[in-house]
């Protein structure tokens, strides 16, 4: 929800294979299924998409795009739409990011539930794990 106090209006455009790719790990293919609590149209922001994306080679996969950082809208992207209680799956390689909504306040909310089905190894954690060395840089995104 955008507010005069809000941190992060927008997510840049990103792949979700790229903590696991700069922890070592490779790009393992991925799902995002998203569960649509509030309707998303292209008139209140939401889920951007750039099409055939999940094919790229692991250079464009990373660096295609500035990662995060890079907000600009793209000629070729499609927006998600989707009602309450639609269902919406995207390969995690795939190019995508989150628009800002136009709107301040309670217009301006949306809220999906996301799970990723991930593929490859797992990473067992526990109290004793050490926090990721990439979420340090989080606080660029503001």
């Amino acid at each position: 929800m955008n507010t005069g106090n809000s941190n992060y209006k927008q997510l840049g455009w990103h792949t979700d294979v790229a903590r696991d790719f700069l922890l070592g790990k490779g790009m393992y293919p991925m799902l995002n299924v998203g569960i649509y609590l509030t309707d998303s149209n292209p008139e209140n922001g939401g889920l951007r998409t750039l099409p055939g994306t999940h094919k790229q080679n692991g250079f464009q996969t990373m660096f295609k795009k500035l990662q995060v950082l890079n907000t600009k809208e793209d000629p070729n992207e499609v927006s998600m739409e989707a009602e309450v209680g639609d269902l919406c799956v995207h390969d995690g390689r795939l190019w995508h990011r989150v628009a800002m909504s136009p709107h301040v306040g309670k217009k301006s909310h949306r809220r999906v539930m996301y799970v990723s089905l991930l593929s490859g190894p797992t990473d067992e954690r526990n109290e004793k794990s050490k926090t990721p060395f990439y979420l340090r840089f989080l606080r660029l995104a503001k």
